[in-house]
């Protein structure tokens, strides 16, 4: 029986030769193979395609960024490289130069690869722009940064634990050249990502590689205002009877439908080729230089009787920024982009929504009211009627003719405070009633013989029993002293009077002062 073994089938992409019998006698379990014609490097029409259409997105590639972003699970590139080998057969791709670290760079050839990657990519010709020529050549280093920052986004962050990636290479374009109004200038942002199943349905990135200045960074982004300002004619049949001036809509919505939050499609800034330190100064000189195209319109509402207010971003362009070490770190999803006139760092769905916007101050307005309202209610439970426990709704004055009332801590609500001055009233009179009977009662005023309680509806009439030392009335006291007459001395006793006391009591209301006032006043200047 012979050794030999029938030949293994070949995959239907494989483009393979027939197996046949090799020249020497053969060894057991072994099957030679003949390398196809076509693509002698074994590379597969899949790969092939892959590879045509991933340089039809980043223009100029190395083996090693295409083997990360087409077959990441792969141990090399060596299956990269071989498909390009077989395409630089056929005339579709070729290397012209090395990166700085000595990677080949490859590229799309002529006319035949730009075709062949159009068709994959199912682009048109003429969107598929150049075939970087010559880019390879001083090691494009602003085209390996770009291929960087799209691989962070495909495959997502290095780091354990970090977020996943979004997307295919073929979420992206590169080197897309918009026209500004008037079609002289233009706008063409390193990177154009679109994934609208995350709810970003364009993102334009650009790629600063710390070579040139701050401004001139920051002066790409009123061109980007400029460009998102443009407005097309909306061909909707709904629109047809409305006036040409409703009828316009910004080209981009109808480019990439469905954005949600206010404003224009975002901008991403990523930095690299500096320290820590210098980047993050980078990021934040490129934000106040640029305040003007991200800061938005201040808002306010008067009746609201407050210093704050909010912020509208609807001819605003939203920028995040971070650097490419912590987007190939964390991945885009990961807590890395800051958003310009936002503090801290945030995933790249918060941060892309808009900071201090009108939702925001609407939240803290009723933050506001509610701690205004639970005050109040506060207050109000320190003017609870000290009567009934009434709790006002509200802070009170009432003016009563002359009198003004207001309800304070402690006090009574109106009605009570009414009732309790009523009551005060009637026991003031009732007190009165009592004292002028109680002195009336007594010895009258020595001066005037009347009452020693004064005259009834006096403003001086005692309103209290007179004391027992009590001479006059409040009214011929008052006249005594502003006439300066000093104290009242009573005239002494007589002796006839000091003899008829021995045999009977005195019929006089004031002998016991009379006699007192004649030890402590001499009969000599005493003054009556």
């Amino acid at each position: 029986m012979s050794t030999r073994q029938s030949p293994a089938q070949p995959d239907d992409n494989d483009d393979q030769g027939d197996a046949v019998e090799p020249p020497q006698p053969s060894r057991p379990g072994r099957t030679a193979f003949r390398r196809g014609a076509a693509n002698p490097n074994s590379s597969t029409n899949a790969l092939r395609s892959d590879v045509l259409g991933a340089l039809g997105v980043l223009k100029v590639a190395t083996a090693d960024q295409l083997q990360r972003m087409l077959r990441p699970q792969a141990a090399s590139n060596t299956v990269i490289r071989q498909a390009l080998r077989d395409l630089a057969l056929h005339g579709l791709v070729a290397s012209d130069g090395n990166t700085k670290d000595r990677h080949k760079t490859w590229r799309l050839e002529g006319a035949a690869g730009l075709d062949a990657a159009a068709s994959v990519l199912g682009m048109v010709r003429s969107e598929m722009g150049g075939t970087a020529r010559g880019a390879g050549r001083s090691g494009a280093q602003h085209a390996m940064a770009v291929n960087e920052t799209i691989a962070a986004f495909v495959l997502g962050g290095s780091a354990p634990g970090a977020a996943g990636g979004v997307g295919t290479v073929r979420s992206w374009s590169t080197e897309t050249e918009f026209l500004l109004p008037g079609g002289k200038r233009k706008v063409r942002p390193d990177g154009v990502w679109q994934a609208p199943e995350i709810g970003v349905p364009v993102l334009m990135v650009e790629v600063d590689r710390s070579t040139m200045a701050p401004a001139d960074v920051a002066a790409k982004f009123p061109r980007y205002r400029e460009l998102f300002r443009t407005k097309v004619r909306d061909n909707d049949p709904a629109l047809a009877d409305q006036e040409p001036a409703d009828r316009t809509v910004h080209w981009w919505r109808r480019t990439w439908p469905g954005h949600a939050r206010p404003g224009y499609p975002p901008v991403a800034l990523v930095v690299t080729d500096a320290g820590p330190v210098a980047l993050a100064n980078r990021q934040q000189a490129v934000a106040d230089l640029s305040a003007d195209c991200w800061l938005g319109r201040w808002c306010k509402v008067v009746r609201d009787y407050n210093d704050d207010g909010w912020r509208e971003y609807n001819d605003a362009v939203p920028i995040i920024a971070t650097t490419l070490e912590a987007l190939a770190e964390h991945g885009p999803l990961g807590p890395i982009w800051w958003r310009y006139g936002r503090d801290g760092r945030h995933s790249l769905i918060e941060a892309l929504d808009n900071p201090n916007n009108r939702a925001a101050y609407d939240q803290r307005q009723a933050a506001r009211e509610k701690k205004a309202k639970q005050d109040h209610r506060e207050l109000m439970q320190t003017l609870a009627c000290a009567d009934c426990g009434n709790v006002p709704k509200e802070e009170s004055t009432w003016v009563h003719g002359s009198r003004q009332w207001t309800r304070r801590p402690g006090g009574r609500c109106w009605p009570c405070h009414q009732e309790h001055m009523e009551r005060l009233e009637r026991e003031a009179e009732e007190q009165l009633e009592a004292a002028r009977a109680a002195n009336a009662a007594l010895r009258p005023c020595w001066t005037c013989r009347g009452s020693i309680g004064g005259k009834e509806g006096s403003k001086l009439e005692l309103r209290e029993k007179a004391g027992p030392d009590r001479l006059e009335c409040p009214q011929c006291a008052r006249d005594r002293a502003e006439k300066n007459l000093g104290p009242l001395v009573l005239p002494a006793p007589t002796k006839r009077e000091q003899v008829a006391a021995l045999v009977s009591a005195p019929d006089d209301p004031w002998w016991e002062d009379r006699v007192l006032h004649a030890k402590l006043y001499p009969v000599r200047g005493r003054w009556v």
